[in-house]
């Protein structure tokens, strides 16, 4: 009886043959895809070796020799009294020697708390001395204080400065208590420039005629009876306006309030300020002269 063939060389050959067979393959493949990349890196480097540059190296910008940024801040103090504030608006210009924007922007927003409190002892020591309405006053000294206060701050890359400018407002309700006499203050300081224009408008118009009188008296038994008796009339009308911006001037003192407060007064009677009558030249003294200059007949 003949014996059957053994099975396991026949099955070992062929995962012998599989293994050959897959690398083989494995191989190939790889072959091929190196030298598709090698074709790939070469064109690419001679794609490149072709090209021009788009545009040179640029270098860093320089860091530039001052840069100032501004900041706002707003503080209120008390007044004297500790009844009424002062509102302080204040601008701080922020500034440092080859500092880069970003870093001194970084400084400024850390330092500038130092900086408000250094500010706001200044302002709390003036103002408690200050009346609560006189925030001009306290704006004047603020400022000469800002002026000799240090406002450098060092640190590892240069010195940090933090100048400001401050303005002064006044309490909403003190502005609300002196509304109605600063409105009469503008209304009295507006009556006084109006007097004051016409009393220098009347004295240059008395000049002129003055002049013009005495221009004539040297040669008055020259001219004929009608121009004698302008002058004449003249000379009494300037005699009556004299007499009128006496009575006037008088009305005024007597309006002057006996007090220091002079928004108790009620405003003077318009009666007791009449202007001052307009002066008519020689050609109309003769028909409207008075007979005595009396200044009741200037109308």
């Amino acid at each position: 009886m003949t014996d059957a063939p053994d099975p396991k060389p026949a099955r070992a050959d062929r995962w012998r043959q599989a293994r050959t067979r897959a690398f083989d393959r494995s191989r190939r493949t790889g072959l091929r895809a190196g030298t598709w990349l090698a074709q790939r890196w070469q064109q690419t480097v001679a794609l490149l070796r072709g090209m021009e540059p788009s545009r040179a190296y640029a270098p860093p910008p320089a860091v530039p020799g001052r840069v100032t940024q501004r900041r706002d801040a707003e503080i209120a103090v008390p007044a004297k009294g500790y009844i009424y504030v002062f509102v302080i608006r204040v601008s701080f210009s922020w500034s440092a020697e080859g500092l880069r924007p970003e870093l001194l922007s970084w400084y400024a927003q850390h330092l500038q708390p130092l900086a408000v409190a250094q500010l706001t002892r200044l302002a709390a020591d003036l103002a408690r001395s200050t009346a609560p309405q006189h925030a001009g006053e306290l704006e004047v000294k603020l400022q000469r204080a800002i002026g000799e206060a240090d406002w450098n701050f060092p640190r590892a890359e240069g010195t940090v400065t933090g100048r400001p400018d401050a303005w002064v407002r006044l309490d909403e309700r003190v502005q609300q208590a002196l509304l109605p006499y600063s409105e009469r203050r503008v209304t009295l300081e507006s009556e006084y420039e109006l007097h004051l224009l016409r009393a220098h408008s009347a004295q240059q118009l008395a000049q002129r005629w003055s002049t013009i009188l005495r221009e004539y008296a040297d040669t008055a038994a020259e001219v004929g009876p009608q121009t004698q008796e302008g002058l004449v009339d003249a000379a009494r009308r300037m005699l009556g306006l004299q007499k009128i911006a006496g009575q006037w001037i008088e009305d005024l003192l007597a309006e002057r309030p006996r007090t220091d407060n002079w928004f108790d007064q009620p405003p003077p009677d318009a009666r007791r300020s009449p202007d001052l009558p307009r002066q008519p030249g020689p050609q109309s003294a003769a028909n409207e002269a008075p007979a005595d200059g009396d200044p009741s007949t200037q109308a």
